[in-house]
């Protein structure tokens, strides 16, 4: 993980730039659809501040993470407020949370260590509230230059949810929206508390 996280904090600047007019327009609406109007969000692994600021401009408060510092830096300059530095492993809210949007960052979580996170992102959770997750489609561990992925197909995700106490809500399949990675698949969940 901490390779992961150098790699961030050496291309912030150059990651930011490539995904922050990444169009997440349909996934956010479906998680949206789950909550009320003004309801508070933890966008964990916010990269550029690109959902935070789609959410924020929505009427929602949002709480920003991320554990790459220099990340943290390009996401509070486009957000105009702080964004908290921080892994998912350290996270210790209790009840805060009425959604947490995680949009590609556990991805980077691996399977002896995401069953922990899921816990703690429960406990960040009201009660009823909703998480929405994504990860590359494939099987397994692997690495993509100095990053390391854990990608998941449609059964194995749902086993992992139900195994952390979630209620899947949907399970999908969706085209990533980047530029030039329309052969490229991605796996969706929302699931609630």
């Amino acid at each position: 993980m901490n390779q992961t996280i150098a790699y961030y904090n050496q291309n912030a600047r150059e990651f930011c730039d490539v995904t922050r007019n990444a169009d997440m327009g349909f996934c956010r609406n479906k998680f949206l659809h789950h909550l009320k109007l003004g309801a508070h969000i933890l966008d964990a692994g916010c990269g550029s501040g690109r959902d935070a600021k789609a959410f924020m401009d929505a009427g929602y408060v949002v709480t920003a993470l991320d554990a790459s510092t220099e990340i943290c830096k390009e996401a509070e300059k486009f957000l105009g407020q702080r964004v908290m530095c921080m892994s998912f492993e350290e996270m210790d809210f209790c009840q805060e949370f009425d959604g947490i949007w995680a949009c590609a960052s556990l991805l980077h979580i691996s399977k002896e260590t995401i069953v922990q996170v899921l816990k703690r992102f429960r406990a960040a959770l009201k009660e009823n509230g909703i998480l929405y997750a994504s990860f590359k489609y494939g099987q397994g561990e692997r690495r993509e230059g100095e990053r390391f992925f854990m990608d998941y197909q449609e059964a194995p995700l749902k086993e992992l949810m139900e195994e952390c106490c979630f209620y899947i809500v949907e399970i999908f399949v969706s085209q990533d929206v980047r530029q030039g990675r329309n052969a490229q698949w991605w796996v969706n969940v929302l699931a609630r508390k």
